[in-house]
């Protein structure tokens, strides 16, 4: 099993398996479960995961914890290739996730610089003209 990555404007209703897809414009990521349960994963990217394509595969770090599915399978994924992790105790798992929502709630409190907002005006102001002229 390898997992290909795709860029995507907008993260589909449907999910393929083995397939990572990540839209940077709204800094999220879907894929189904390796494990072939179903469970839809969402990441928010960049602030608990990252994304990356290598050579058409998916890279994601850190680790994927489905700790809001049956499976609770527990794995990260390296160009595509699925390595398997522990999987985490029912009380391990609703600590993990307590732990990232009061992470999530932290940083968006924190006001952002001047320079990040101006990046990330940039960044979309560039996005802007690569879809008007097609690049």
């Amino acid at each position: 099993m390898k997992f290909a990555y795709q860029a995507v404007d907008r993260i589909p209703k449907q999910l393929e398996p083995e397939t990572v897809y990540h839209s940077e414009e709204f800094e999220l990521a879907g894929l189904l479960c390796a494990c072939g349960c179903g469970h839809r994963i969402t990441l928010l990217v960049p602030d608990s995961h990252q994304v990356y394509c290598d050579d058409g595969f998916a890279t994601i770090r850190p680790s994927i914890a489905v700790c809001d599915g049956p499976c609770k399978s527990h794995y990260v994924i390296s160009a595509g290739q699925v390595e398997w992790l522990d999987a985490f105790s029912t009380e391990a798992a609703k600590s993990l996730m307590q732990k990232q929502i009061l992470r999530h709630v932290a940083n968006d409190a924190k006001p952002k610089s001047w320079i990040a907002r101006l990046w990330k005006a940039a960044l979309a102001l560039a996005d802007q003209i690569k879809s008007i002229f097609g690049r």
